[in-house]
């Protein structure tokens, strides 16, 4: 799909690089498969931009895949760009303020100054002809130049979110890091508020741009293994334990070596822990293509279904006390564009929610089976995702988790 402003370019595989970038001069959006393009642009715009905003959350995760993704490009403060953006249209230009002071009938009266000036004196009267005035006049400093410049990239990377183009002309010949001194300085010596947070934006704008070249700000914001982003949304969307709550449903091995201590091995961790009327459900978000193709292929393998069916075990034996642990996996599909018109599903909240079935290893023991030896699978619409995931959704925890126990009971 493509606009005047930029294109959008569907990739199929979640450690593909994802984000934005600019090709050929135009601004290209690298997105999921599951990724729903509208007819309508102002929805599309704001998807793109949520899209962005979810990048971010690479920030946060700490894991091996993410620490090799080799982030192309720089992380974009997409909060600080809109704030910089809306600043401009509602006052212009920012500028440093100054008081000039001026031999003139015109401005305010500095009495102070203008009473130490020899006066005339007539007929016993004291006349002050010389009247020393002032006015605040706008100062084309290196703050209000380094406010341009931050315009200038925050219009370059969002400003396709409102629709037009703005000019900005800039003046810079400092480093970044210059930038950044002369910014933290002004930020130490005001007191206004409203100041204060401009500056804030502007340094987290400077950090964006490549110190190597100033003047290239036409940036490039990518990471590999989009689908941890993915897990972390989804472990938002359902309100998840916290990563020290969840710290005891990590299952781990040991190692006794001949002529040495025991030593741990590296421990398990599921995507998601959600505790609802008592029981314990655990989430694994998986970015598999099923919910794009239909193809029973492209769901979670053996691998995964072994992992699940461990957390599960650790759980019930160190934790639950009883049948009182469930299993989901949750893969991303797009609610407008199914793969295949006669799928057998079950739709769930709105839509947004759908049950295709579950899974199970034929190794158990099916004599005495326990609530957790089937992974109840659901996919999640993506752009569903996008637009809630920065809050937890107590409806969509509600319909999945009733409706896994009631095919438990079934």
């Amino acid at each position: 799909m493509e606009s005047n402003s930029y294109r959008i370019e569907k990739v199929q595989n979640s450690n593909d690089l994802m984000g934005v970038e600019y090709v050929d001069g135009k601004l290209t959006f690298k997105v999921p498969e599951t990724f729903h393009i509208y007819d309508d642009e102002s929805i599309n715009r704001q998807n793109l931009l949520l899209f962005i905003k979810s990048l971010n959350l690479s920030d946060s995760i700490q894991t091996p895949e993410i620490q090799r993704s080799e982030l192309k490009g720089e992380s974009w403060p997409i909060d600080s760009y809109l704030w910089i953006i809306r600043d401009y249209l509602e006052n212009g230009y920012f500028y440093n303020r100054e008081k000039q002071y001026l031999h003139s009938n015109q401005g305010k009266i500095e009495w102070k100054k203008t009473m130490k000036q020899m006066p005339i004196v007539s007929n016993g009267n004291i006349i002050y002809n010389n009247l020393v005035t002032s006015k605040m006049s706008a100062s084309n400093d290196q703050i209000a130049q380094i406010y341009r410049l931050c315009l200038k990239v925050s219009q370059e990377r969002v400003g396709w979110v409102f629709g037009y183009k703005l000019f900005v002309e800039t003046n810079i010949i400092k480093s970044v890091a210059e930038m950044r001194r002369t910014v933290n300085n002004e930020l130490a010596s005001t007191f206004d508020d409203i100041k204060r947070l401009r500056f804030r934006h502007m340094l987290r704008i400077l950090s964006s741009i490549d110190e190597r070249d100033v003047t290239d700000i036409k940036a490039t914001f990518l990471i590999r293994n989009y689908y941890h982003v993915y897990e972390t949304m989804v472990d938002q969307l359902l309100n998840g334990l916290s990563d020290r709550q969840r710290k005891k449903y990590n299952p781990s091995g040991k190692w006794s070596l001949l002529g040495s201590h025991v030593r741990d091995a590296s421990s398990l961790e599921p995507d998601t822990i959600v505790k609802y009327n008592g029981e314990t459900y655990i989430v694994d978000a998986k970015m598999y293509r099923f919910g794009f193709t239909g193809n029973p292929d492209d769901l979670p393998d053996s691998t995964s279904i072994q992992k699940q069916l461990t957390y599960g075990d650790h759980a019930k034996k160190n934790i639950g006390g009883g049948k009182d642990v469930r299993n989901a996996f949750i893969l991303p599909f797009d609610k407008l564009k199914l793969p295949l018109e006669d799928w057998q599903c079950d739709y769930l909240e709105d839509d947004n929610l759908l049950y295709v079935g579950f899974a199970e290893g034929d190794w158990r023991d099916s004599s005495n089976p326990n609530d957790h030896d089937k992974i109840y699978t659901y996919l999640v619409d993506f752009n569903y995702l996008l637009n809630n995931y920065g809050g937890s959704d107590n409806s969509i925890i509600n319909e999945l988790c009733k409706d896994i126990e009631k095919r438990i009971t079934k």
